[in-house]
């Protein structure tokens, strides 16, 4: 599973990852008006919401990928906060955030795409809150998180 290979190789056992529960993600869908993509609901209930490290960010400047950094995953209740909160101060209406980087960045589903089963109806999107752009970074959950257990650590 891809969640469990990033919490591996960009997280420490000292901060493992927090544990979502069922009624806590379902609530979240309610409050927003979305069901998320099966892959993430079946990565976040199996393994939780890992806690990146620096080490991360790191290997990325270090390698001048061009790959946004993920700083943070959100909790079903901060999924809620944050996409509520930033709709109202610019973030396009149809993004739900679930992750930010360690510039609060959003990564995001869109909601306009979700309730399909085909891949590109799955996507991760990048909002960019200094340039109010929306870009997207990953054709599913998976993929993005795919990509960053590709990036080799710095030694």
């Amino acid at each position: 599973m891809s969640l469990s290979r990033f919490v591996e190789k960009w997280t420490t056992p000292s901060y493992p990852p927090a544990s979502v529960l069922e009624g806590d993600l379902s609530a979240a869908e309610q409050q927003i008006g979305v069901r998320f993509p099966e892959d993430y609901r079946q990565a976040v209930l199996d393994v939780g919401l890992p806690r990146p490290t620096i080490a991360l960010l790191n290997a990325i400047v270090v390698r001048g990928l061009d790959l946004h950094d993920l700083s943070n995953f959100y909790s079903p209740k901060e999924i809620v906060e944050e996409t509520l909160g930033w709709r109202e101060i610019g973030m396009p209406d149809r993004l739900i955030a679930i992750a930010s980087d360690g510039s609060g960045n959003k990564f995001c589903f869109n909601a306009d795409q979700l309730g399909g089963d085909s891949a590109d109806r799955r996507g991760i999107w990048f909002f960019d809150h200094d340039f109010g752009t929306v870009d997207q970074v990953a054709p599913s959950f998976h993929a993005w998180i795919d990509a960053f257990c590709d990036v080799e650590p710095c030694h």
